[in-house]
């Protein structure tokens, strides 16, 4: 039967009053009843007790005129129906009858009239119950008036307040709780209930200010970031358009040729750009000793290794370096040669010259830009710091400010299971079981997702740590916590890696907890944990044959709250993987899943700093076939 809670708290409220006022009423006109039987019975007994003493002197006179106005007096309590008074010797003495007035029970009553001694007669007085039946009917009549209207105003009261206290402020939460969902967070949350539901209210309300304005400052972030990606593209469209630029120069006639005499240090040959690329005319060029001259003292020892060499070698050479032109200024050149050999043994060197004076000032540009981005990708990195330390405190925040009115309706939900169970049917109390798992749902969210964010920012401390015992003691805790189950366990022994113990118990404890969740409906189930070579890095991982899952799934495997089986096939709250695949990343591992549905899972993962230690002479990890 479905009822809302209104309707049960109402339903509960008319039987607690209903049965309680009847039994009352009930007892109370039966009091009365008895009360006024019995004063029938007592009045009864007195007129016939009058009637006797008052018919002693006419029976005795046989004067039936002298008893005429007592027996009318006593036919004047409507009460009674017939009087008859009878002589031994002449039967009816007098007798007065009122048929009409029989309408309920009747009650008759004899006696012996007396006189000096003697029986001198008898006298019967018959009553009737119907004038007690109607005073009963009446306050019956009102006692069932009194007790709808006090049922009537219960009802309205209850209805009043329960419209005003809980149904309303439930309506209102829930609408703000979908604005929130909506993230229609403009228009602010306003409560100034100082109940239960109202400290719940301002609670969202706090929680709309602190997302209202995270938002704000992450658009803004957004906006800088998308500026500083937009100067960066410009920057590397300048330089790709220098590049460019440079290129056609290269293959322009800029590009000068030469040839020179290996053992002279003199051109033979220069290409007639060469007066263009430092100001020289061109006989000068021809002149002994001129490359000598006006080569850059840095660079000489470049081009000894050129013009020195007495081997033929086919192979083309070049360095860069920087000619002083005519002017006193440094032109950089990309000096090319290749040594070869001619016709007759000789030993020439030929090569060309690039100028690359304008691919150098770019380059200068690039270090300077690129130094630039650097100190903005530090400054934009910290901002990112900022905002996730502020993200952890507001994280923190909001979830302490949710636990106190948590509690609160957890509490009053187990105080209505414990001091109302009697008032509340069998779907009442569930409802109320329900609302409080919800709220202890909602409170191990908030735990976990704290847990979550601590994981980001705890502190490591690595040490070489067996992770076959690790294993095995996670392995027999869940044993004790289930014996009833039969699980096969493969363990490879003598696993040793280097990492933070305490971190990476959580991430193994994940990943083995959910190998034995996921087990639990398989016939034979089995569990085995081992490390495989891949490049020379050894890759631990966890196999299980339980339920398994799609791989086209595998998107949403290491997401936070993301399950792929519903809660009615297995529980969880869905942050273990996601937990699991925080720990490696801060041990600069890889983890990942390879899975089939009904035919099992293997997790994989991979500890970066196990191969810094062992180069630093540590234990090594043996190599166990998976």
């Amino acid at each position: 039967m479905n009822m809302t809670v209104r309707r049960a708290i109402v339903l509960a409220v008319i039987v607690g009053l209903l049965i309680p006022s009847a039994i009352i009423g009930f007892f109370t006109l039966q009091g009365q009843r008895d009360a006024l039987t019995e004063q029938l019975k007592k009045d009864h007994v007195r007129l016939t007790d009058i009637l006797v003493l008052g018919m002693q002197e006419p029976l005795w006179n046989l004067s039936a005129d002298a008893g005429m106005p007592l027996l009318n007096s006593i036919m004047d309590d409507d009460r009674v129906v017939r009087v008859m008074v009878t002589d031994p010797a002449l039967g009816v003495f007098l007798q007065a009858e009122r048929p009409e007035r029989r309408r309920g029970q009747l009650f008759q009553q004899r006696k012996t009239v007396v006189y000096q001694g003697s029986e001198i007669g008898q006298v019967m007085v018959e009553m009737d119950s119907g004038m007690l039946e109607a005073m009963l009917a009446n306050d019956r009549n009102k006692l069932l008036l009194t007790l709808a209207g006090q049922l009537l105003v219960s009802l309205a009261l209850i209805v009043v307040l329960m419209q005003a206290r809980i149904v309303r402020p439930l309506l209102r939460l829930i609408q703000d709780s979908q604005r929130l969902a909506l993230r229609e967070l403009d228009q602010p949350f306003v409560w100034a209930a100082r109940d239960e539901m109202g400290a719940l209210g301002r609670s969202l309300e706090t929680t709309r200010q602190s997302l209202q304005t995270l938002f704000g400052e992450l658009e803004n972030k957004n906006r800088a970031l998308e500026s500083d990606i937009a100067v960066r593209k410009q920057v590397e469209n300048q330089l790709r358009v220098s590049e460019e630029r440079y290129r056609r120069l290269v293959e322009s006639t800029r590009v000068i040729p030469w040839e020179a005499q290996a053992g002279t240090w003199r051109f033979s040959y220069v290409g007639p750009q060469a007066e263009t690329l430092l100001g020289y005319p061109l006989s000068m060029w021809y002149q002994e000793g001129f490359l000598t001259s006006y080569l850059h003292p840095e660079y000489r020892h470049l081009a000894y290794q050129i013009f020195g060499d007495s081997q033929p070698d086919q192979a083309e050479r070049e360095f860069e370096c920087k000619l002083l032109a005519a002017d006193g200024r440094s032109v950089w050149v990309s000096m090319l040669a290749s040594v070869l050999q001619g016709k007759g043994g000789e030993r020439y060197l030929q090569g060309y010259f690039i100028d690359v004076t304008s691919r150098k000032k770019v380059e200068e540009e690039l270090i300077h830009y690129r130094s630039h981005l650097e100190d903005l990708v530090q400054a934009r990195t910290a901002e990112l710091a900022s905002a996730n330390n502020e993200l952890q405190a507001f994280s923190y925040s909001v979830s302490h400010d949710l636990r106190a009115p948590l509690r609160t309706v957890d509490g009053f939900g187990q105080a209505l299971i414990e001091d109302y169970a009697d008032k509340l049917d069998e779907q009442g109390r569930d409802y109320i079981n329900r609302m409080r798992r919800a709220t202890q749902r909602m409170g191990e969210l908030i735990d976990t997702l704290l847990n979550l964010a601590r994981l980001a920012r705890s502190e490591m401390h690595c040490e070489i740590l067996s992770l076959s015992l690790l294993v095995q003691t996670i392995l027999e805790e869940l044993r004790l916590n289930e014996p009833e189950r039969n699980v096969k366990v493969i363990v490879a022994p003598d696993v040793f890696v280097h990492a933070d113990g305490k971190l990476l118990r959580s991430a193994v404890y994940n990943l083995i907890s959910n190998a034995w969740k996921f087990t639990a409906k398989t016939e034979s189930p089995c569990i085995e944990f081992g490390v495989k070579d891949s490049a020379g890095n050894p890759v631990y991982f966890i196999r299980d044959n339980g339920a398994g899952f799609d791989m086209s799934l595998s998107g949403k495997l290491f997401g936070a709250f993301q399950r792929l089986h519903t809660v009615h096939e297995f529980e969880g709250v869905g942050v273990g993987l996601a937990t699991a695949q925080r720990i490696i990343h801060r041990h600069r591992g890889e983890i990942w899943a390879e899975a089939e549905p009904g035919k099992g899972a293997t997790f994989f993962f991979t500890l970066g700093t196990s191969s810094e230690s062992m180069e630093n002479g540590e234990p090594a990890v043996p190599d166990t076939p998976a």
